[in-house]
């Protein structure tokens, strides 16, 4: 009986069927010779393995968790290949993008467009803080269909009391029009019949400002609306720049941040300071999950 037909074959044919071990690997592996690796795939009509060495990672998927170091801030920090500005994930004879991949490990579908972080680490690799071209376009949409619509002329909202009570708190004709969906001009001339001081720029605290540019979604996050440095929504006040996410942790509950305020709903975008931890809550959470998970 020939010797190939003396050995176990079910390691053999698991080892070929996977694809991902040339035939020496294989016989090295299982110490047969290489023609008869050979002999029994062609036998079962076995496609060839990639010439080659056997590849480092099993899959491209294997290849990027390697790559991939979380870090204790929440993000996710990439030790591999980098092509310009994208983390690239090298296997087999082909490059891929690491966005692309821990976009579809973590959402389950392939992205639409350029994938990038939404997050305030610009080269973060976590799944979860990844956007692609889609989402961003539903976030903005989903913004735009909660920011009110201002009315113009007789049809204006906002009585004169309405006006003289946010007068009375220092906010701008601007920011006033924008609350009730009335004009400035009219603001203005409310202010001025009153004989009220104009508007100073510094008399506008920074949690208005925060207010001004967060819009609440219908599905209970915020879209931020202002400007951005480094990919971070900021609000620049008295010369200063200052982190959103960290005016309205304050504002909403009261004491100043720990470290790093992050989203903790799953949704890289959010400003829903309700949905924000800092290091403080984020310590006590874990403390909390280590105490009592089991039991829950």
């Amino acid at each position: 009986m020939p010797f190939t037909r003396q050995i176990d074959r079910g390691p053999l044919l698991e080892l070929l069927q996977s694809g991902s071990m040339t035939e020496t690997a294989i016989a090295a592996k299982l110490g047969i010779s290489r023609p008869t690796v050979h002999k029994i795939r062609a036998e079962y009509g076995l496609p060839a393995p990639l010439r080659g060495s056997t590849p480092k990672h099993a899959s491209v998927e294997d290849a990027y968790r390697a790559h991939a170091i979380p870090t204790t801030d929440g993000h996710t920090r990439w030790t591999g290949s980098w092509q310009n500005v994208t983390p690239i994930v090298q296997h087999r004879h082909s490059t891929r993008s690491a966005y692309k991949i821990a976009f579809r490990l973590h959402h389950g579908r392939d992205p639409q467009g350029l994938v990038k972080p939404g997050c305030d680490q610009d080269r973060c690799v976590a799944g979860a803080h990844l956007t692609d071209t889609a989402m961003r376009r539903a976030a903005r949409e989903a913004a735009a269909a909660a920011r009110p619509r201002r009315q113009h002329g007789p049809t204006a909202n906002g009585t004169r009391r309405d006006i003289l009570e946010l007068l009375s708190e220092g906010h701008s004709d601007k920011e006033i029009g924008r609350r009730l969906n009335t004009s400035p001009q009219r603001v203005g001339k409310i202010r001025a019949e009153e004989g009220l001081p104009g508007w100073k720029r510094s008399a506008l605290p920074v949690e208005e400002k925060w207010k001004a540019w967060v819009q609440p979604t219908p599905d209970g996050h915020a879209a931020w609306t202002g400007t951005r440095r480094g990919g971070t929504p900021t609000i620049r006040h008295q010369g200063r720049n200052h982190s959103a996410r960290a005016v309205g942790f304050t504002a909403h509950h009261g004491r100043s941040p720990v470290g790093r305020v992050l989203p903790d709903c799953g949704t890289a975008w959010c400003m829903n300071p309700e949905h924000t931890s800092d290091d403080v809550i984020r310590r006590a959470d874990h403390l909390y999950d280590q105490l009592f998970g089991a039991a829950a």
